[in-house]
């Protein structure tokens, strides 16, 4: 038989409002009555009856936003079909999810998107967010209207956030220079293409794949650095440059989207099995190049994963009152090849 509110309050001698307060996580209760509350309600396995809650949320919709960056990126393809999945579950609790895309990689755009969302009622709004110092202080005004806040796949500082959900993405550059390592024992030159220095993400992993190729590989040399926007057309445009200026370049690591861009541009060179190839984001355009032999690693993320676990956190707390177990989610780092493509979700 279930526990109910009116029992712990009768058998911590405490009124039902006092106990209401210490399971929402609310001020105004003594910590010696909140532990004793919390104690009997562990010991008793209390269960809040979130399907009353829902009834009565049912009569005002509670709204959540996600903002993520352009859709052009497979990787964002992918997250999307997590959040819907989340939105199929969750919308029974009367919880709406609206999905803003950005267009560009620009600070601006983020801002003025978040603007319009601090207008339109929103309880919640998770994002993807660009390294800026005007982003930074956008967030931190809805943060002081009682929005809640998540982050998620690029971790940047100085905001007042619920939690960030995401990999550590200095170790996902390390793990990349290290299989590179492995598939160039003897060295050589090596061209990197970056998604945007604008999120923080790529950022981590530039700087993790320089720091392993620095300590345990110096006979790998990184000859050039470009930034593709996650786009295939400048990822295609930036391999063939590679390709014309350095006749002597031996491998290609991609931080972001775009992998099809270097996998035709390596196609028509002719350089497809002489190249070797590691990049992030276990999508259908990757897929396709480790099973032809092009991409020879691929760092996952489960980025699907990440989409709903976005709208299931922001779920929790609004409706359940759960905080998450920690302010940092980590994602963990999966390595897919052609022989265990099947086995990796991403």
């Amino acid at each position: 038989m279930s526990i109910t509110i009116k029992q712990i309050a009768e058998l911590a001698n405490v009124s039902r409002g006092t106990v209401d307060k210490v399971l929402n996580g609310r001020p105004g209760v003594k910590e010696e009555t909140k532990q004793k509350v919390l104690q009997i309600a562990k010991e008793l396995n209390y269960h809040p009856n979130f399907l009353g809650k829902a009834l009565v949320h049912s009569k005002t919709p509670t709204k959540i936003g996600i903002v993520l960056t352009p859709d052009y990126n497979p990787y964002i393809q992918a997250t999307l079909k997590g959040i819907k999945q989340a939105e199929e579950e969750f919308s029974p609790f009367s919880l709406t999810v609206t999905v803003k895309m950005l267009t560009t990689l620009e600070p601006a755009e983020l801002v003025n998107i978040l603007a319009n969302m601090s207008e339109d009622g929103y309880a919640g709004i998770a994002l993807l967010p660009i390294d800026d110092d005007q982003v930074k202080r956008k967030i931190n005004q809805l943060a002081d209207q009682g929005i809640l806040i998540i982050t998620f796949n690029s971790k940047i500082e100085g905001i007042r956030e619920l939690c960030f959900l995401g990999q550590d993405h200095v170790k996902g550059g390390e793990t990349a220079a290290g299989l590179m390592g492995r598939l160039l024992p003897e060295g050589g030159d090596v061209g990197i293409i970056i998604s945007s220095n604008n999120l923080s993400c790529h950022q981590c992993r530039l700087k993790g794949f320089q720091k392993k190729l620095s300590l345990h590989y110096p006979n790998l040399n990184i000859v050039e650095i470009q930034e593709n926007q996650d786009r295939k057309e400048e990822a295609f445009k930036t391999t063939l440059e590679y390709c014309n200026r350095y006749p002597n370049l031996k491998g290609i690591y991609i931080t972001g989207g775009g992998i099809k861009g270097v996998g035709n541009a390596l196609e028509l060179t002719g350089k497809t099995k002489d190249m070797k190839i590691v990049c992030h984001d276990l999508v259908p355009d990757t897929i396709a190049l480790l099973q032809n032999g092009t991409v020879d690693f691929a760092i996952g993320q489960s980025a699907s994963l990440q989409g709903y676990q976005l709208v299931k956190l922001l779920f929790d707390y609004i409706i359940k009152r759960q905080k998450p177990e920690s302010s940092y989610i980590k994602v963990p780092i999966t390595i897919a090849t052609e022989d265990n493509i099947d086995s990796i979700e991403d």
